[in-house]
């Protein structure tokens, strides 16, 4: 498979774990109503659990383009 076939399907996964990452709370409020270390978990997933994920989303799309640049580089 080419470099960009692949790095259009990364961006396909990551983009739906983005999407899915964002709207849960908002599309099931009262399902994710409960303690999370003391505080609501709405709050906790706003606030701080969200960020995570991103940044994650994040060093995962560099890290597999990193790869996908080397071995296409190896491969010349």
């Amino acid at each position: 498979m080419k470099t960009w076939q692949k790095n259009k399907r990364l961006i396909l996964i990551l983009l739906s774990i983005w999407f899915l990452t964002t709207l849960i709370v908002g599309l099931a409020p009262e399902f994710l109503r409960f303690s999370f270390f003391g505080w609501n978990f709405t709050y906790w997933w706003g606030a701080q659990g969200a960020v995570l994920i991103y940044l994650g989303l994040t060093w995962y799309y560099a890290y597999k383009m990193h790869q996908y640049d080397k071995k296409k580089k190896l491969d010349q």
